[in-house]
């Protein structure tokens, strides 16, 4: 951003809110484009959801997502080895976080984690569970774990006042698993492509993007309250 190069960074943009709030001054000082990779913001099942919401069709009552991976060994998920440790938290927990928070366009009054055993090597809890509470009154229930020997990928499930929708990736169904025709949602049926093209726009139209990394603070904040808990409790 110093050298006034546009960025997009992978999410999260940092594993510390200290270091997210350094990339957000920076971005203020410097003018460029700063975009975090929140791709679940642009996957058209969610966006879909989005619409609603803001269209007054919707309330989210409660979302309840399953983020799971067989994960024992510190392996990518094309099987190659990482140079960093992947985290619960600061990583996977990240991406429905900030999700939550789109959604209901809140910041949480309640935040609780519990996380299981540290693993020997490494260093990191295998499982978690976060419960947040926004004021409005809508609830997130997400179950983390890296030792789920099954189907992997995270699980949406929208609990709404009016229908129940699940979301997988750019896939949404109903409660009943009936296919929702989210094609004409956007341009595209992929949100990574989603993603990116709202980054070449936002450069070429001058203009904050969605998922600005000032707009994603408050995601890294409400980790780092879930973090310094965890802490706390041991």
């Amino acid at each position: 951003m110093r050298a006034g190069k546009h960025v997009l960074i992978e999410i999260p943009i940092a594993d510390s809110v200290e270091d997210s709030e350094r990339l957000a001054e920076v971005q203020q000082q410097t003018g460029v484009i700063a975009m975090a990779g929140h791709v679940r913001r642009f996957n058209p099942s969610h966006q879909w959801v989005h619409k609603k919401i803001e269209a007054g069709e919707l309330t989210i009552q409660q979302m309840d997502v399953q983020t799971y991976f067989f994960r024992r060994t510190n392996m990518n998920a094309a099987g190659q080895p990482r140079t960093w440790t992947d985290h619960l938290l600061w990583h996977h927990a990240c991406h429905t976080v900030d999700l939550f928070q789109h959604q209901t366009r809140e910041e949480p009054s309640v935040a609780n984690a519990i996380q299981g055993p540290i693993h020997p090597e490494l260093e990191i809890a295998m499982d978690m569970s976060i419960q947040l509470r926004v004021p409005s009154g809508a609830i997130l229930t997400l179950s983390l774990s890296f030792n789920n020997d099954g189907p992997f990928g995270s699980f949406f499930r929208y609990i709404c006042d009016n229908g129940t929708y699940k979301a997988l990736y750019d896939n949404l169904v109903d409660g009943h698993d009936r296919p929702i025709d989210v094609s004409q949602v956007d341009v595209s049926m992929n949100g990574i492509e989603l993603e990116d093209r709202e980054f070449f726009a936002a450069i070429q139209e001058q203009r904050e993007p969605r998922s600005s990394v000032a707009q994603v603070l408050p995601a890294m904040r409400t980790l780092d309250r879930l973090e310094k808990q965890l802490t706390a409790s041991g």
